[in-house]
């Protein structure tokens, strides 16, 4: 174990170095560091590369490999994973790949200068006299290959590279490290063999239902012209698009899957509808693997074909990825399954068991957001925690939390849940209550934080005391008049005394929530309900918000809501369309 004094009274005799020839990501990260611990310390450590004309002149925190020759690339770490160093006077942070080292100096900055960046907008880090520290090697790798918190906000470049996710729709520069980029990352199948393109002249491409072709449906899978325009338009996909590692053959969002005696055949023989589709996404997987052996095919085990098959292996290269759509999340799915036998959580668990076994490539797209009310609670860290711990002991290798991907984001513990799950699926044994404690002392201050860990708790209790769907209204029993008075206490207290402009703001928006949950349980007839419905509207858009309903006008939603109770009358919606890939 070393002793480092890297810094005293805003004086350093260490330098940063990195290879002369370093990549983008490796200068950016040997910049953070640099920029990082001029913030926490005032020392201006000199960044440099080791070109001949620039001599070692000290210690030197070195940065990637090849650095004087001396730091090694990790080769038996994940490609995400990094390991920090003390070797003699120097400190060394090396990982497998460019994206792991950057991992590796924002850990460094957290472990060693209680750095933490919490939302895109909101990054603390402490004010040091004396940065000592005691190292002799640090290792980690990620508990997930795919990691996404499927916010808007989370979308940010920095807040991802930051909190170690790899969004396929992280706008994550390879300065920052790159992302995991998905080539239409949802429902294809539409997308491989259009409808409006074969339909008329060729019918039998798509689902037989009751003896009869039908758009709107699914593919033949079992149709050998259907498997060569599929081919061939994935060729197509892969070809135009060469920064993509994931491709998407995916079965449309129809529970319609096709009856005839070839499909069926196959549907028995497997005991489930997932059995022809991986039969057909396995020979386009074989297709294209000795041509592009980097591409991964991602395909769902979603509604009707959540069930795996009896046979079927999916080939290595190909990613199958569970939906838990269905599914409560009041507690965690594996306490679920046994309360409601043949109910769908003990589908989704039985399935998840199952496909481990038959698919190397075996991800979840997990729900944590209400896309009925996205200002009404949905809050269930500790539960998801468990649920993240129980995939990760099932061989789930990628997990996607989706919740508000709305433009223009939005509130309702939107940015804590970002934050916790980029936590988790690095760490699945993260410790949720140091997290929130955390990120509401960071995000808020301390006097409006300690009110709002309460508000935290509370609402978390709430969403734990009756069943929790990812489609529900304001008059569900753990919202009650009791619940939202005490809510309503605790946020309006935390925007009194809140010790900055700043962090009274960023209550503010959390608060937009419990003016929804007071103003949707108001009577008819509540003298001013109509002014106060707009200001609770004129705020929403104040702070930037383009959606409370998920893909829904803003303006008929407000409209919605002056006419009925709860907003359960939803006459005159119209769905927003809007391509996320």
């Amino acid at each position: 174990m070393g002793i480092y004094k890297i810094a005293e009274r805003g004086e350093s005799n260490f330098h940063i170095v990195n290879h002369q020839y370093s990549d983008e990501t490796i200068r950016f990260a040997a910049s953070e560091m640099q920029k990082y611990l001029l913030m926490a310390t005032n020392a201006a450590i000199p960044y440099f590369s080791d070109d001949p004309r620039c001599p070692m002149r000290g210690p030197e925190i070195r940065i990637g490999a090849d650095v004087r020759g001396e730091t090694k690339v990790e080769e038996d770490l994940h490609d995400d994973g990094f390991c920090i160093r003390g070797v003699g006077e120097h400190i060394t942070i090396t990982g497998k790949t460019s994206r792991g080292v950057l991992y590796g100096v924002y850990r460094f900055l957290e472990l060693f200068c209680n750095y933490h960046c919490f939302t895109k907008d909101a990054e603390t880090i402490d004010r040091i006299d004396v940065l000592e520290i005691e190292l002799d090697e640090i290792k980690e790798e990620p508990s997930f290959d795919f990691r996404d918190a499927y916010f808007r906000n989370a979308f940010d470049g920095g807040f991802a590279s930051k909190n170690h996710l790899n969004s396929s729709l992280c706008d994550i520069s390879v300065a920052r490290g790159g992302r995991m980029k998905w080539f239409n990352f949802h429902h294809s199948f539409n997308d491989l063999v259009p409808e409006k393109i074969y339909f008329d002249e060729h019918p039998e491409y798509y689902s037989e239902i009751d003896g009869e072709r039908k758009r709107a449906t699914q593919l033949c899978l079992t149709n050998p012209d259907v498997l060569k325009i599929a081919e061939k338009t994935l060729r197509s996909w892969i070809e135009n698009n060469p920064e993509c590692k994931v491709f998407s053959v995916a079965q449309n969002d129809s529970m319609e899957s096709c009856t005839c005696p070839n499909c069926m055949a196959i549907e028995k023989e497997e005991g489930s509808p997932s059995g022809p589709i991986i039969h057909f996404v396995n020979k386009l997987a074989d297709a294209i693997r000795d041509d592009y052996p980097d591409v991964l095919l991602h395909t769902f085990a979603y509604q009707h074909t959540l069930k795996a098959p009896k046979k079927v292996v999916a080939r290595d290269n190909v990613i199958v990825r569970l939906c838990s759509v269905f599914c409560r999340f009041e507690k965690p799915f594996y306490e679920l399954a046994p309360l409601k036998p043949g109910g769908e959580e003990e589908l989704f668990v039985s399935s998840l068991k199952e496909w481990q076994h038959h698919a190397k490539q075996l991800y979840v797209w997990d729900y944590a957001v209400n896309f009925r009310n996205y200002l009404q609670p949905f809050v269930n860290f500790h539960n998801l925690a468990k649920n993240i711990k129980f995939y990760k002991e099932h061989g789930v290798r990628g997990v996607l939390e989706q919740g508000n991907f709305a433009y223009g984001g939005g509130a309702c513990f939107d940015d804590m849940k970002s934050y916790i799950i980029s936590k988790l699926l690095w760490n699945h044994n993260t410790d949720v209550d140091d997290e929130i404690h955390r990120f509401c002392m960071g995000v808020y201050g301390e006097s409006a934080g300690t009110l709002m860990e309460e508000y935290t708790k509370l609402i978390e209790a709430a969403c734990a005391s009756s069943e929790l769907y990812i489609y529900q209204y304001p008059d569900v029993p753990s919202i009650t008049d009791e619940l939202v008075a005490k809510a309503d206490e605790l946020v309006s207290k935390a925007i009194s005394v809140a010790d900055s402009e700043e962090y009274r703001k960023r209550v503010e928006r959390e608060y937009l929530s419990v003016r929804f949950l007071k103003l949707s349980r108001l009577e008819m007839d509540t003298p001013n309900r109509t002014e106060m419905i707009n200001e609770l509207f004129d705020d929403i858009k104040r702070f930037g918000i383009t959606e409370i309903r998920e893909r829904k006008s803003l303006a008929v939603l407000k409209e919605l809501m002056l006419k009925n109770r709860y907003v359960k009358d939803r006459t005159n919606e119209y769905i927003l369309y809007y391509i996320m890939k």
